[in-house]
């Protein structure tokens, strides 16, 4: 059975930690503990939790993408509420932001960090560790993480992203698929970016780096609104690369990141051509589907639902290069790349981490084994800072 850190903060290693202290609580709705209760109220029935400080989508899970977080108070536990997301500004660049910050009218001693990731650098909530171990260094505040399993095990796919490219949907140079959890995260941040934070893991009992989460016997709960399954969140870190294009990646759907399609796609075709490809793990079928909002909201699109067979197989970010690639072979003339609104860095180069996609005429093949050859070479880092087997 494995425990997260929330299912550990009885022992007696965490209460030396935590008892007697002033407690920040950043938080999201998918934090349970095994019993299926919500982080924060397992920690209130501990601790005294002096000030919640929400991340993208809010404390409770309730915010769309890029939405705004405002402060307030939590309706439910009657604790004061903090954005760490409302003063940044998210556009279309995504480069300008500004630290998240802990008020000086509500100090606190230790900040706890208790998010399910998702195993993929463009997940905002690895930036908002990032952020927060940043800002507690500042004012001298420890943090302490309540470490979770990557659900998608600890494999390692994808280019690492250049300096250049940093933005809160990529912030640090790991690779797309980073195969840590945020605990193990979180000491890389620390390591290698000097940020001089005093820092506390409550590590997982019982994980193990080849486990998928649903083998972990942990309560599911999606970690944000567009990731309602574990089909969507394995392919995640291919389908998401559709977001910087006029493809739809199924938000406004009930399949999100396992839908993907655009009203010009010839469903059929498309499906042919993807099962052709021999994809391991995968399979492709017609999919026709109108989104409710967002990307061609209220408009028929064509494409394919991503079957996922076995979630162990599957290459994600393989995936999204291949059915990229595929489409502007197909649709040469519709394809397009979403161009940055006010002239500054479009978004599938920040989300890939390069230019690569954009502007080279590679091939699939020829992009993907280049960086697989970058994510090798991040290995001795990623053994570094891994806490688990």
């Amino acid at each position: 059975m494995v425990k997260a850190g929330i299912d550990r903060i009885r022992e007696p290693h965490v209460r030396r930690l935590l008892e007697g202290k002033r407690i920040g609580l950043c938080g999201g709705a998918s934090a349970l503990n095994r019993q299926y209760l919500g982080t924060i109220e397992a920690m209130t029935e501990v601790y005294r939790v002096q000030a919640l400080y929400a991340p993208e989508h809010g404390s409770r899970g309730v915010l769309g993408p890029g939405e705004a977080v405002e402060n307030g108070v939590d309706a439910i536990s009657g604790i004061a509420s903090f954005s760490l997301f409302k003063d940044m500004v998210f556009s279309e660049d995504e480069g300008e932001k500004k630290s998240v910050y802990a008020p000086d009218e509500l100090p606190i001693d230790i900040l706890v960090f208790d998010m399910q990731d998702v195993g993929s650098r463009y997940f905002t909530y690895a930036s908002t560790l990032f952020y927060c171990m940043q800002a507690c260094a500042k004012k001298g505040i420890a943090l302490c993480v309540l470490d979770r399993p990557n659900p998608i095990g600890g494999a390692v796919q994808g280019n690492v992203s250049k300096p250049e490219m940093a933005s809160f949907i990529g912030l640090t140079q790991v690779p797309i698929r980073h195969g840590l959890t945020l605990g193990e995260l979180a000491r890389l941040y620390n390591g290698e970016y000097h940020l001089g934070c005093e820092l506390h893991v409550v590590e997982l009992d019982g994980w193990k780096r080849d486990m998928f989460f649903g083998e972990t016997g942990l309560p599911f709960i999606k970690p944000s609104p567009n990731l309602p399954s574990m089909d969507a969140i394995t392919v995640y870190n291919g389908t998401c690369l559709f977001a910087g294009t006029n493809v739809s990646e199924g938000r406004g759907t009930t399949t999100p990141f396992t839908t993907v399609g655009a009203p010009y796609i010839n469903p059929v075709h498309f499906a042919e051509r993807m099962n052709a490809l021999g994809l391991d793990g995968l399979a492709f079928s017609p999919a026709f589907f109108r989104p409710s909002f967002g990307k061609y909201a209220n408009t028929v699109c064509y494409g394919v639902d991503i079957h996922v067979l076995d979630q162990k197989a599957v290459r994600p970010v393989d995936l999204g290069v291949h059915m990229m690639r595929t489409i502007q072979g197909m649709y040469p003339n519709d394809f397009a790349f979403n161009p940055p609104p006010t002239g500054g860095r479009w978004h599938i180069d920040l989300a890939s981490g390069n230019t690569d996609l954009r502007t080279l005429q590679e091939s699939a093949e020829s992009i993907l084994e280049r960086w697989q050859a970058e994510a090798d070479a991040f290995m001795p880092l990623y053994d570094t800072y891994r806490i688990y087997e």
